[in-house]
């Protein structure tokens, strides 16, 4: 077993019923196959506009929306679901911005 650290922005902390105007700092234990995906998806459970914002209802993949980061480094939305987690990583999420 071991502990990750989610930094969520306060538009996300608010979609899984946390309400903020600061980030939300959130510690997870997690098992020895745990991955970014299997995260994601717990923090999906309780929370359906969460689940809708991070993942797409068709495919049950990243959605696109959201930018993961693990350890500062943005992940590859195909490689969100199988990259695993170690003790002591930190996965941030940010929107994904467009526009011009």
């Amino acid at each position: 077993m071991g502990k990750v650290q989610l930094e969520i922005p306060p538009w996300v902390a608010s979609m899984l019923n946390t309400p903020s105007s600061n980030w939300l700092i959130l510690k997870k234990e997690i098992g020895e196959e745990a991955t970014v995906g299997n995260l994601l998806a717990e923090l999906a459970l309780g929370s359906p506009e969460f689940r809708k914002a991070v993942f797409d209802p068709d495919t049950g993949k990243s959605s696109g929306q959201v930018m993961v980061f693990l350890n500062k480094s943005v992940l590859q939305y195909a490689d969100i679901a199988e990259t695993k987690l170690n003790d002591g990583d930190s996965v941030m999420l940010l929107p994904v911005y467009l526009g011009g």
